[in-house]
């Protein structure tokens, strides 16, 4: 875990945000809607099946997960130049924008990797607004520090270490199948936006069009797999290039998470799709507070 100095919620003033940071970290159950089961919880909903290749159980994937992306970290950027074929921070600055992202917000970017959506995020907000970036991996956490956002956090998006209410906007690029649980995390992003707030899911789907399915399909898994793997002499690029479209191919369908969404309370549940259905970006919104 990070120090407790890497977290600084963005709902009061400097020398309170510090104050109750503190008592967050050091004492836990000081408050109890930080990152904590409600009763009567929902049967999980996995974004996809368990993936025996990769792990026997799902109580190890995590540990594989930030096992992998610890060891790829330093690749990841050029992996992003690869995928996105040179577009990626331009296309995530244009959904932040599409999705409502304004100057003066304050952003949570959870499992923020090396810090990609997270720098088009600081860009928009300015000086006014801050960008907390969150992610379980260190691998990824170190590479984010090369960025503008400096803001870090180590944990999951199933468990975020943050007082209620705390944010304006809330996204996610590219990781939406590395949660264990849409529900418990779809109810915790819910939890830490403000009244109003606007929560944004990038996505890279299964494409409709079978050519388009089976050129995706070669290109990450066979191309880029051994391409990266080939360069950079880390045979773990394989592993995560085939990691990577397994989980593409087997995730759950639009349908299912956009009625997860709703089913965690949020509304105005919207689905932006590019090629096909290649690309998705899921915005709703938090309900404002009834008076």
């Amino acid at each position: 875990m990070m120090e407790p100095t890497a977290l600084l919620p963005v709902c009061e003033s400097p020398a309170t945000r510090w104050d109750r940071t503190r008592n967050c970290f050091m004492n836990p159950e000081s408050n109890h809607n930080i990152g904590t089961r409600s009763a009567g919880q929902l049967v999980p909903l996995p974004p996809h099946p368990l993936l025996r290749r990769y792990y026997d159980q799902d109580e190890a994937r995590q540990r594989f997960l930030n096992d992998l992306f610890n060891r790829t970290a330093p690749q990841y950027r050029n992996i992003d130049k690869a995928t996105g074929l040179g577009s990626g921070l331009w296309y995530r600055r244009k959904a932040l924008l599409r999705a409502g992202l304004t100057a003066g917000m304050h952003v949570l970017d959870v499992a923020c990797g090396p810090g990609l959506v997270a720098q088009c995020a600081r860009q928009i907000v300015g000086p006014a607004g801050s960008v907390i970036g969150l992610d379980p991996s260190n691998g990824m956490l170190r590479e984010a520090r090369r960025g503008p956002c400096h803001t870090l956090v180590n944990a999951i998006g199933e468990r975020l270490p943050f007082p209620d209410a705390c944010f304006d906007f809330l996204s996610m690029g590219y990781a939406l199948r590395h949660v264990s649980d849409l529900r418990d995390a779809f109810s915790e992003y819910r939890r830490v936006l403000k009244p109003g707030g606007i929560v944004l899911l990038l996505d890279i789907c299964r494409p409709r069009s079978p050519l388009l399915l089976s050129l995706s399909r070669f290109y990450v898994r066979t191309v880029l797999g051994i391409a990266f793997s080939a360069s950079t002499g880390n045979r773990d690029m394989k592993t995560l290039m085939d990691y990577w479209w397994d989980t593409t191919e087997h995730c759950v369908g639009a349908d299912t998470i956009v009625a997860a969404l709703k089913e965690a309370g949020f509304i105005e549940c919207a689905l932006h799709e590019l090629f096909n259905g290649l690309l998705r970006d899921y915005r709703a919104v938090k309900p404002e507070a009834v008076r």
